[in-house]
């Protein structure tokens, strides 16, 4: 199945959306086999094999059958590789950059660039913080007629706010993908 998500890159003081996507078969194999190089030696999709208490058991479903997938409690290396979240619109790899900047590992270097071969990454638009906040404020303007004036203020400063802090968040979250991007020598 192919996956489809956001991804944000900074660009000369605007963000760049993309969207990035993969195939679950592909990222599946690729996260085992990471995971194996990497010291995480018992991967098993029977789950008689593996006994033990740190077990994390994800659920796949097949077209005929439900199998389960078994991974050993992981290595702190391998969790920013393989915890990418499906129920999340927005890829952020804000973990593999903390982990980078606590640890300087070459076989985790080389790990990185195998996983980011995985992602397609292809242009959709700039997500420029002025233009949001003037839409956003434009539709509450549309609307004033629903408020007093003093609830029409209150609403438009929390709004400034609120759209103001996501950029901020949409911008940390960019530096990152930037910093991971470039030290798994990924070009986009």
């Amino acid at each position: 199945m192919e996956i489809r998500k956001e991804f944000y890159l900074p660009n000369k003081g605007n963000l760049s959306l993309y969207n990035i996507s993969y195939l679950e078969s592909d990222f599946n194999l690729v996260t085992d086999k990471i995971s194996r190089n990497l010291g995480n030696t018992k991967v098993d999709i029977n789950g008689a094999l593996l006994i033990s208490k740190d077990i994390r058991k994800i659920k796949l479903e097949d077209k005929n059958t439900t199998t389960y997938r078994f991974y050993l409690g992981e290595d702190p290396i391998l969790k920013p590789l393989t915890s990418i979240n499906y129920g999340h619109d927005i890829i952020n790899f804000k973990g593999i950059d903390t982990f980078l900047r606590e640890n300087n590992s070459p076989d985790y270097l080389k790990a990185l660039e195998e996983y980011l071969q995985i992602f397609n990454f292809e242009y959709k638009e700039n997500y420029v913080k002025d233009e949001i906040i003037k839409r956003e404020l434009d539709e509450l303007e549309k609307n004033r007629d629903f408020y007093k004036v003093e609830r029409f203020l209150d609403q438009k400063y929390f709004l400034e706010i609120a759209l103001e802090n996501d950029y901020k968040r949409k911008e940390e979250m960019a530096k990152a993908n930037e910093r991971v991007l470039k030290l798994g020598n990924r070009k986009i």
